[in-house]
């Protein structure tokens, strides 16, 4: 084998390695479903923050009734539908997604006064939204709880799928925290945009609550 042809294989080796690598670091990074960054995006633009900024956390609402009710294609759908509306947030936010149903934006040097009006804004995009049943999952098919298995003929429990083309409801909650000069660390913040999410849920879902600040607490509201 000549010198050229072993430089050759030795080019071609290395522009493998480099597109394995480039590869490996899409699919750590970036979550395939969605196309949206991932965890790990997430964590590390978390090491980079500064002393001003606010994480607001998403969680879709009834998903997982959801996915048991159209199927899980269809969850899928909606995933990707909502995770477009979050990547379009206004604001200068960045989203990301987490895992599941649940997702993050983060605002770089802007409170959660500032955030919380993009954060209002793209809930009530998302829940107006509409959906589109693409197909109809065949009930034979559909996850059913221990009671129906329990009680065959219970009709009310076991629902029918809308006909395809049904529109149907997608909505979110929404949790919102922002650093302060009293916060140690960036888990913190996200613990309070959790609990504030938390009380979002508790209050009737579709909703965006603000933690700590109860100045923008008293402007979270429902418009379902």
């Amino acid at each position: 084998m000549g010198a050229d042809s072993t430089a050759y294989l030795g080019t071609s080796a290395l522009i493998l390695l480099c597109s394995l690598i480039e590869t490996s670091y899409v699919m750590a990074y970036h979550d395939e479903l969605t196309g949206l960054p991932g965890r790990r995006a997430f964590n590390q633009l978390l090491l980079a923050l500064k002393n001003q900024y606010t994480i607001a956390v998403i969680d879709i609402d009834h998903f997982k009734s959801f996915n048991d009710t159209y199927g899980h294609d269809t969850g899928d759908e909606v995933l990707r539908m909502v995770a477009s509306r979050l990547a379009a947030v206004t604001g200068g936010g960045k989203a990301f997604r987490l895992g599941g149903e649940e997702f993050a934006i983060v605002f770089a040097e802007s409170s959660a006064g500032a955030a919380f009006e993009h954060l209002e804004g793209l809930r009530e995009t998302i829940a107006t939204s509409g959906f589109k049943v693409r197909h109809r999952l065949d009930r034979r098919k559909r996850a059913r709880s221990p009671q129906d298995r329990r009680q065959p003929g219970n009709k009310q429990r076991r629902k029918r799928a809308p006909r395809a083309g049904a529109s149907v409801s997608v909505t979110v909650s929404i949790g919102v925290a922002e650093a302060s000069e009293k916060t140690e660390n960036v888990d913190q913040i996200i613990s309070a945009a959790d609990q504030a999410l938390y009380r979002a849920k508790k209050s009737g879902r579709n909703r965006v609550e603000a933690a700590e600040d109860k100045r923008l607490r008293a402007g979270a509201h429902s418009r379902s």
